[in-house]
């Protein structure tokens, strides 16, 4: 729209008390004019009057709310001069438009001769009908001196051109105007149907059968149409009725043609195609900032790649591996895929052999993360730091997707849910733009890709070719998304880059901040059930334990409570405990920042370099860990942008491969209740009891950690979540000792 500005000084208007006024829609007429403005009243008689100035009328005029048709109100004899019939002669046809610019070529040559008073010519056909000639050779130059615009071949002006008709085109056009010499001689004939009923009934009948599921074609049609009346005459000469004339080729032909396109296209090809091809197109999304809403959706990959050679596999079953179709073969993966609407960036991903609920929480996770980590572990150049709080997510209907568990995890996030109808993917666009955008500029370039159907495919063997495995696969999506898609100028954004767009909407409006690990750790966490004991709670092999939960098992006959457990960071869990949840640190302060996937591997370490010990130093964890970390760590960050299995029936096996009689006890903190214990029980000394002495500074403990020693007493953090919670003392200062 032109941006205008109103000009300083407003003309005056004028109107007339046949002038039909439309001022926001209602109808009004004109009153009458004062110095204050304009007076109005309700076209019906009814309502208040409006008084507007001309600079309120020119405001009104320039947003559309101002409507003046004059003389719209005229007696009929006046109004058909101005308004011929209610028509507008701009809207006529080409042809209109010629034949009556050669009716007004011969009036105006008409009126030269009237005007000669040397011709003697008068409005009768005895003084028109000699200068028949020279009227038609004048229309000819008239027509040919006409603006360059109009200087398209002529009509001719009619060989038999009469005194009468002279006379009849000079007659109108000075009654009527220009609107008089145009005629409806475009809209003669007869239009109607030659058939009969009987013959449209039974023509009819056949080629409604066109709109079929089948597809038949208009040849098929025309046969059964032939039978149809066939069999009809047949009738009709047993009953010695008349018979019928079947219709031409070209006449069913036509019949096909005047169906409802809509119609054939949904009975004939389904309603997708048929929404697809006749939905109508709006102004689309209006999106101003960042992840103010973010669509995601599951595509699988148009690509091959060796599904066993990952580093993840190695500590599943042979039956896991089946189950998951990680056994030895090649097949395709499923990429779940998040992007920013307002700047187009991808701001989550995640890979799995079958998309479900957990893969959907992981994707919405990473949309608040910095996926810097993953862009470093893959070698990409650019930073992939796309991260915020989403405002509004847009999905599909799929079973997973509104399963109760992601339901319940985005409502306590706070964003809201959006689900588009099944089978309307044009609702989230966006999303599936980007799949269409890997499958023809990313998976052409790789070995192993598939094809959308087998007359692309030809003879390439997708199953031969393959050469990716998983962790590839990764770095592949990840350098593509950070340093082609991103950086690529986007038509949907005039030509600026993801990236770009990304930095200019982030400074201007800004990105509200993620949840903290604490939350995160609350709302994905998986749900399980662990037995409290003396020890703690134990998850392959590592112990989590805090004040707050040695007072519950105290006070509590229920051993088992429900914890939720973040495979990223296994740091810390949070528990259940008398009906509210609690975050408990694991014993260990190097377990923070450590994921599900690193510990494993780091157990299985020491247990091959300590195979005899059942008791393994914490230093060695300690080291093992690191190990890991430094010579794994981008193959581990690689893997973790796919979705592992971390079921419960996965974790009672890592538990029972690598966990049974390990443990890392020699410099681990004892557990508050593993000391001597007499016939009532473990003695809590109070705040009145002489504490134990601790162990000087020139004989510390030998674990490295400040807590280690089976001397000390074992410290709990100053402060647990829920501290004021009814799990705690009511007043009592104690603490836990060990002999």
């Amino acid at each position: 729209m032109i941006a205008t500005k109103p000009s300083p000084v407003q003309p005056k208007f004028s109107f007339s008390e046949y002038d039909g006024i439309v001022i926001g829609g209602r109808p009004f007429r004109y009153f009458e004019t004062r110095e204050d403005g304009h007076i109005f009243v309700a076209a019906k008689g009814e309502g208040v009057p409006q008084v507007m100035t001309n600079a309120e009328i020119s405001r009104y005029l320039a947003v559309g709310n101002f409507e003046c048709t004059p003389n719209e109100h005229q007696p009929e004899h006046l109004r058909a001069r101005v308004l011929p019939d209610g028509d507008m002669l701009s809207l006529r046809n080409t042809e209109d438009h010629e034949k009556a610019a050669m009716r007004l070529a011969v009036v105006r040559a008409f009126r030269e001769l009237l005007n000669d008073d040397s011709k003697k010519v008068s409005r009768t056909d005895k003084s028109v009908r000699p200068h028949i000639g020279a009227i038609k050779l004048r229309a000819g130059e008239i027509q040919r001196e006409g603006t360059p615009e109009d200087r398209g071949k002529p009509l001719p002006v009619p060989d038999e051109l009469g005194a009468k008709t002279v006379l009849e085109w000079e007659r109108k056009e000075r009654r009527f105007g220009l609107a008089g010499l145009y005629d409806k001689t475009s809209k003669r004939g007869n239009r109607n149907r030659r058939m009969t009923a009987d013959e449209l009934m039974i023509m009819g009948k056949v080629v409604g059968k066109y709109l079929n599921i089948q597809q038949p074609s208009q040849a098929i049609i025309f046969n059964e149409v032939r039978i149809a009346f066939a069999d009809e005459n047949a009738r009709r000469r047993a009953a010695g009725e008349p018979e019928i004339v079947c219709p031409s080729r070209e006449t069913v032909r036509q019949a096909i043609r005047k169906l409802n396109p809509f119609g054939i296209t949904l009975t004939r090809k389904g309603r997708e195609a048929a929404n697809r091809q006749f939905a109508p197109v709006g102004m689309g999304l209006d999106v101003t900032r960042p992840m103010q809403r973010v669509e995601f959706d599951e595509w699988e990959a148009d690509v091959m790649s060796l599904m066993a050679e990952g580093g993840m596999l190695a500590h599943l079953t042979e039956e896991e591996k089946k189950k998951l179709g990680l056994d030895k073969k090649k097949a395709r993966w499923w990429v779940t895929v998040a992007i920013c609407c307002a700047t187009r960036c991808i701001v989550g991903m995640v890979i799995s052999r079958q998309p479900n609920s957990q893969s959907a929480l992981r994707v919405i996770e990473m949309m608040m993360r910095d996926k810097g980590v993953w862009g470093d572990a893959c070698g990409g150049l650019t930073p992939w730091n796309q991260f915020g709080w989403p405002s509004v997510i847009v999905t599909d209907c799929a079973a997973y997707n509104i399963s109760s568990l992601v339901q319940a995890r985005v409502s306590d996030l706070g964003i809201t849910l959006q689900y588009c109808a099944a089978a309307n993917p044009e609702a989230k666009g966006t999303i599936e733009r980007v799949f269409g955008t890997f499958a023809t500029q990313l998976m052409p370039r790789l070995s192993g890709r598939t094809f959308s159907n087998i007359v692309e495919r030809g003879d390439y063997d997708s199953v031969k070719r393959a050469a990716l495995n998983p962790e590839e696969f990764c770095s592949v999506l990840v350098r593509y998304i950070v340093d082609v898609y991103h950086r690529t100028p986007h038509s949907g954004l005039n030509g600026e880059t993801p990236l770009d767009c990304w930095n200019r909407l982030v400074e201007k409006f800004g990105v509200q901040p993620p949840p903290d690990l604490s939350r995160r750790r609350l709302i994905f966490g998986h749900e399980r059930e662990r037995t409290v004991t003396r020890q703690g709670v134990t998850i392959l092999g590592v112990r989590y334990h805090s004040e707050t939960l040695a007072r519950f098992m105290t006070r509590s006959h229920e051993c088992k409570v429900a914890i939720r457990w973040y495979p990223e960071d296994i740091g810390a869990i949070w528990a259940e405990l008398n009906g509210r949840w609690f975050e408990i640190p694991a014993v260990f302060d190097r377990y923070r920042g450590v994921s599900a996937q690193e510990w494993p591997n780091a157990a299985a370490e020491i247990r091959a370099q300590n195979a005899r010990n059942a008791e393994i130093n914490f230093a060695v964890v300690r080291q093992a860990l690191d190990y890991i970390k430094g010579t794994n760590s981008a193959a581990m960050t690689r893997v973790g942008l796919i979705m592992e299995d971390w079921s419960e029936k996965r974790m009672d096996y890592e538990e029972d491969r690598l966990f049974i009689g390990f443990k890392t006890s020699e410099t681990e903190p004892e557990n508050p209740y593993d000391g001597e214990r007499g016939e009532w029980g473990t003695g809590l000394p109070t705040a009145g009891t002489a504490p134990m002495s601790t162990p000087s500074a020139e004989n510390p403990p030998e674990g490295e950690e400040s807590f280690s020693g089976s001397a000390s007493p074992l410290q709990f953090p100053d402060h647990q979540p829920g501290d004021d919670a009814d799990v705690a003392d009511d007043g009592d200062d104690w603490t836990l000792e060990d002999e």
